[in-house]
């Protein structure tokens, strides 16, 4: 991928309120080393040098544009007015089109761990496979929470199923989805009018695509990735704790090396 990669999309769902933080504040914002969640998700994207980055929030939206505005002037704001799933809040780019990239890299605001490199892989795989989507997944020992990654004999990625839709065969898969995904823009957006709210959460679920796309008889990438630490979401303040220890332990590592220059060019905080 060049350096200046003008043919891809950045967006980044962060429109949730986060219930399970027990919080007014948007669960994008709140502190993980100092630094807010969505801060290291950025940070990492911005490194891929994208044509744009659109930042799709909703609940308490004043706060967390206020901090792109100050932290991150290149991200671009898009109001999701009513949260209805991720479907729907890609949707929410629709009258947009015009100005997105050739392919669009989605993301989820909530996964501070994630590397620009394991972001780079994912959009490589895009450039050099040819196929119309990729997903990024993981092997877990213990899937609980996540979606899981329905593959044919073949290993071919056939679906993606949510936990609560899933059968109890299904929901003992441990490859799970890390809500990663590599679209061709044009196909993205055609397939989103298409995905049902037919589910046990009445949602637009953007997972239902991957179905579209097989359905459609393109054949979706489907790449693991190396670590699973960065695709661990962040749901409550359990989960907050243990990823800001991760992160606490990635920045000692810096610092026992003496590399403080590494620490900022990761989005490390260290203050």
């Amino acid at each position: 991928m060049s350096t200046n990669n003008k043919n891809l999309t950045v967006i980044v769902l962060a429109a949730g309120k986060g219930k399970r933080m027990k919080s007014d504040i948007p669960k994008v914002l709140h502190n993980i080393c100092c630094q807010p969640i969505i801060y290291y998700i950025l940070t990492s994207a911005f490194k891929l040098n994208p044509k744009n980055l659109f930042v799709v929030i909703g609940h308490k939206a004043e706060k967390v544009e206020e901090f792109l505005s100050s932290n991150f002037p290149g991200a671009i704001p898009v109001i999701q007015e009513n949260q209805l799933g991720t479907a729907h809040a890609v949707s929410m780019l629709k009258s947009c089109i015009g100005e997105l990239g050739d392919t669009c890299l989605v993301m989820p605001g909530d996964i501070p761990l994630i590397s620009d490199s394991t972001l780079r892989k994912v959009a490589n795989t895009m450039e050099q496979s040819g196929n119309p989507a990729v997903v990024l997944t993981a092997v877990v020992d213990n899937p609980y929470g996540y979606g899981r990654v329905i593959k044919d004999d073949k290993s071919n990625i056939l679906r993606i199923v949510e936990e609560s839709d899933a059968s109890e065969s299904e929901q003992k898969i441990n490859e799970i989805n890390s809500s990663i995904y590599c679209f061709e823009t044009k196909s993205l957006f055609s397939y989103l009018e298409k995905i049902s709210s037919k589910n046990s959460q009445n949602e637009f679920y953007l997972t239902d695509i991957i179905g579209n796309f097989v359905g459609a008889k393109q054949k979706v990438s489907c790449i693991t990735v190396q670590d699973n630490f960065e695709i661990e979401g962040i749901n409550d303040r359990t989960s907050l704790a243990r990823l800001e220890k991760i992160m606490q332990s990635k920045i000692n590592e810096k610092l026992k090396k003496g590399n403080l220059g590494g620490l900022n060019n990761e989005g490390l905080s260290y203050q």
